[in-house]
């Protein structure tokens, strides 16, 4: 009998669809249940034969119990062997793709390469249901797409190639019309990182409200691994003399949305550190639990990438307007 994958996957399938109906069984119960999954004849389970397709049945029957228990996807309590309580793989968004563009980093993927190696670095390879597969491929399908669309990666007859870094950073003295030029304002963000983002922010909100008629006192970047949640800390005071103590977090993120957990470990941290009010930043976007918690609190505004973007445009920090686009402020995008 030939040993082909497709008798390795089936072996696989069949331990698994044994223990799903027995719960639980012995080595020598599980074998032979899984055996009688394969439909042989009254004769062929007679044939004991070292080449015989029992024979070899019961050989790959023997070794995919053995990858299961190594894989922890199969326990064995004594003698009884069962099914491990299923842990699905989770993974991020933003993880997944800097997987991909490490992976084809001086490269030339197919897509089914760069899903092989996913499955592969994330673990969803190990785990006995496809559902993380399946989700993971999703992902990474949408996260391709949108890596196309915007410029960072090539695809040329299904084999995917990764852009240089200096193709995808700020170029001053290119006008974009806006739909082109948000994409790329985005990356450039992203590109650079937290700790710019962090003094960016503090750029910006300085001119808005020194564009708004108010004194900036103090405008700094707090910043390092005990900042407390508070990445920029702002002192404004208004016409009338009114003092504002306004407390900034940043998260530069490619895809991830902000939770309401993390909005509101911030708030508290606003509140701790004696701030009147608080402005939490991101790139991205806000879950809906998130927005309804910013939303009930009034001295809390939420800036997602749409109203920075539009924030953007009105100071004109980072950017410069020409009759035919946007292009890059490269003393600020350096």
């Amino acid at each position: 009998m030939k040993i082909t994958n497709k008798l390795r996957k089936k072996s696989v399938s069949k331990i698994v669809e044994t223990l799903s109906k027995k719960q639980s069984a012995t080595r020598n119960e599980l074998i032979e249940g899984a055996i009688d999954l394969f439909g042989l004849t009254e004769e062929e389970k007679g044939d004991l034969s070292p080449k015989s397709k029992y024979s070899v049945i019961k050989s790959y029957l023997s070794t995919a119990l053995n990858d299961l228990l190594n894989k922890k996807a199969v326990k064995r309590v004594g003698e009884l062997y069962s099914l491990a309580k299923e842990e699905l793989v989770i993974v991020r968004e933003d993880s997944v793709e800097l997987e991909i563009l490490a992976f084809l980093e001086g490269a030339v993927r197919t897509k089914e390469d760069i899903y092989s190696h996913l499955e592969s670095h994330f673990g969803t390879d190990t785990t006995v249901s496809q559902k993380d597969d399946f989700s993971l491929r999703s992902i990474a399908g949408n996260i391709l797409f949108n890596l196309v669309d915007i410029g960072e990666i090539d695809v040329v007859n299904g084999k995917y190639t990764l852009k240089s870094e200096a193709d995808n950073m700020a170029k001053c003295d290119t006008p974009l019309p806006e739909n082109e030029f948000k994409p790329k304002f985005f990356r450039n963000l992203w590109l650079r990182g937290g700790a710019f983002f962090e003094s960016f922010m503090a750029g910006l909100l300085e001119k808005y409200y020194s564009l708004s008629g108010q004194m900036v006192v103090y405008c700094d970047v707090s910043g390092g691994s005990d900042d407390g949640g508070i990445d920029v800390v702002l002192e404004v005071v208004d016409y009338f003399g009114f003092v504002e103590k306004i407390k900034v977090q940043t998260k530069n993120r490619d895809r991830a949305q902000i939770n309401e957990k993390e909005v509101r470990e911030f708030y508290g941290a606003m509140v701790a550190q004696g701030g009147t009010r608080g402005i939490y930043v991101t790139t991205t976007r806000f879950h809906e639990m998130a927005e309804r918690f910013i939303e009930s609190v009034d001295n809390l505004v939420g800036i997602d990438g749409d109203k920075l973007f539009n924030l953007v445009k009105r100071t004109q920090y980072g950017i410069n307007k020409t009759k035919d686009g946007y292009t890059f402020d490269c003393e600020i995008f350096i």
